[in-house]
């Protein structure tokens, strides 16, 4: 809470530089958020975060000393840490760019605590045809003009790029309805795994940022757009062989590329987004990376990305009364090269993913009362580490989450 305050008072505090560097006329502090309740029931266990609200798919059996399936457990919960509050601010102005600011929390910041957490922290400079932001919001491979509208928070996860980062983004519109997008992104609490567990550390110590690149078309109708993502990791710092303790500074280069699009007439909205990545888990989507190679003698590693193909596809139609269907699919396309060691990453294991969910939304004035149903299955199955690591004898496991929503929206 100290943290968001004094945020508050440093971005509040550029009110005092009248003269010289900042001005400002009309400063607007702008509040927003909604007050929200949801009530989920699920068939089964599931990978989640954030006290179960966040599902990602459902977890593979585990079978106790008479063959039942531990993981076969229905659950119920009602919470309401996603409530949220943000607050903007605006009218300040330096030489012919406005500058502004947007703080936003909400409550999941520890489980079973209801603690704040941000969410979105950043400045933006706005020149007639170029904005500057820095700051932590979303990843520019995130699409804030083309995303899932799911009544379920996770937004359309494991298929869709869920990741809210420290970044330097540029925005510039090169001609008509046509912007260009570039950014620098580092790590934090949206990170990769690799043998330290969970971890920024591992994009630190290649010190090169996440280099992200967009073109984007939008008017009245349309909004269609491809980007290009490139990162690097470095996995270990040091290493152990038969010869002793060394220094190691291999690293693991990987790439994704996205195209996407969105249409709307009236009361009708589709949205899709297909996307190549590798070794994207820090965007809570199954992917990883596997050792390639060891030498014994020094204990040096590299390093084989997980190729996958993550696609979805939502409609909604409607005004007050709306109805709406998500579905999404991915594919594991297995190593770049055959691995020969130990998988880091999230759900390695899975070949093939699948979701369905129907909605059914009303809203009231400000408030919102929802229903929606999620079909999602995973194949899981076993690794096959001489055809490129990919998953085979695959058995797939089903949950169904049953979710109604309440949300008050200021």
């Amino acid at each position: 809470m100290k943290k968001i305050v004094l945020l508050l008072l440093v971005v509040l505090s550029f009110n005092s530089y009248s003269q010289g560097f900042l001005t400002s006329k009309n400063i607007k502090v702008e509040l927003s958020g909604f007050l929200r309740n949801d009530f989920v029931f699920d068939t089964r266990e599931n990978a989640d975060a954030c006290d179960q609200l966040l599902e990602f798919f459902p977890l593979k059996p585990v079978y106790d000393s008479n063959g039942d399936d531990i993981n076969a457990q229905p659950s119920a919960q009602f919470l309401n840490i996603f409530t949220r509050f943000g607050t903007r601010f605006s009218g300040l102005q330096m030489g012919e760019a406005q500058v502004g600011a947007y703080v936003e929390v909400d409550f999941t910041g520890g489980s079973s605590t209801n603690s704040l957490r941000f969410r979105h922290a950043y400045t933006q400079f706005a020149w007639p045809k170029t904005k500057l932001l820095f700051g932590r919001t979303w990843h520019p491979s995130f699409i804030e003009k083309v995303y899932p509208s799911t009544l379920n928070e996770n937004t359309g996860l494991p298929f869709q790029v869920f990741n809210r980062s420290p970044q330097l983004r540029m925005t510039h519109n090169l001609a008509d309805n046509v912007d260009f997008i570039a950014a620098a992104v580092y790590q934090y609490k949206y990170a990769n795994t690799g043998p330290n567990g969970k971890s920024y550390l591992y994009q630190r110590h290649a010190v090169v940022p996440n280099l992200h690149a967009q073109l984007q078309y939008y008017n009245a109708n349309w909004v269609l757009g491809a980007a290009l993502d490139w990162k690097v990791i470095q996995p270990r710092t040091s290493t152990i062989g038969t010869s002793g303790t060394f220094k190691t500074s291999e690293k693991l280069s990987t790439i994704a590329g996205i195209v996407y699009l969105k249409y709307t007439n009236n009361k009708f909205l589709f949205k899709a987004k297909s996307m190549y990545g590798q070794n994207v888990c820090e965007s809570l989507l199954p992917s990883g990376y596997a050792v390639a190679s060891i030498n014994t003698s020094t204990g040096a590693e590299t390093y084989t990305p997980l190729n996958h193909i993550y696609n979805w596809v939502n409609f909604t139609y409607g005004g007050a009364w709306k109805v709406g269907l998500f579905a999404g699919h991915l594919k594991n396309m297995g190593t770049s090269k055959n691995p020969i060691g130990e998988f880091y990453g999230f759900a390695t294991d899975i070949d093939m993913i699948y979701k369905i969910s129907p909605q059914l939304i009303y809203n009231y004035q400000n408030f919102m009362f929802g229903w929606e149903l999620s079909w999602t299955t995973a194949a899981y199955g076993d690794v096959d580490y001489n055809d490129f690591g990919k998953v085979k004898n695959t058995n797939n496991v089903t949950n169904f989450r049953n979710m109604l929503s309440i949300a008050y929206k200021f």
